[in-house]
This record gives structure tokens, C-alpha cells and sequence, in this order.
């Protein structure tokens, strides 16, 4: 298996006014989206929490969204998994409470 970082790169606007990930490999190559809310959520009859996250595509790279099943949503998991863990080594991973 590849390294994760492998598989996706940072893409911005000319202006930097928005950053997105864009998918580079695989069958997925090209498409481009952008991560929502993250939050961990304790699961009930374990002492685990699950990542739970939302998404958006910017550009599915003319792929028909049938196509961005279970795997399409375990790799950006995963992805997500990754630049957490990259923010959390370096210091940069903050934390925004919801007003929910």
C-alpha cells in the first residue's frame, strides 16, 4: 500500500481565500473537495470514538457521484485521519467548539 500522502495534494484559489484537497492517483485522480465540520463522537458500548465528518465535492473531475461510494469516503477518512495527525505533530491543530 502507498503512503497516504501520496495520494492527495492541497489546492487553493488564486486568492487563497479557500483550501481544498485534490485526489492525485487512482480512480479518483483530479477530484477536488473539501472538508465540513469534524468532530469525534464517543460510541455507545466502547470506550472508542469514531471520526465523524462532512464533506463537499468542488470538482468530481467529470466522475458521476455514483461513482464516489464507500471507498471514495474511506480514503478522504482516511486523508482526514492524516492531516490531523500532521497538525497535531506541528502544533497547528485547533479546536473550535459549535455553538450546537
Amino acid at each position: 500500500m502507498s503512503n497516504i500522502r501520496e495520494q492527495y495534494t492541497y489546492v487553493t484559489d488564486k486568492d487563497d481565500n479557500w483550501t481544498c484537497i485534490g485526489i492525485t492517483g487512482g480512480k479518483y485522480d483530479g477530484v477536488v473537495y473539501k472538508y465540513g465540520e469534524v468532530n469525534f463522537v464517543e460510541e455507545k458500548d466502547s470506550d472508542q470514538m469514531k471520526l465523524q465528518f462532512e464533506w463537499d465535492i468542488v470538482d468530481s473531475n467529470g466522475l458521476p457521484k455514483e461513482m464516489l461510494g464507500e471507498d471514495f469516503f474511506s480514503l478522504i477518512g482516511d486523508v482526514l485521519v492524516d492531516i490531523l495527525e500532521e497538525q497535531l505533530q506541528n502544533g497547528e491543530l485547533e479546536y473550535n467548539e459549535s455553538d450546537d
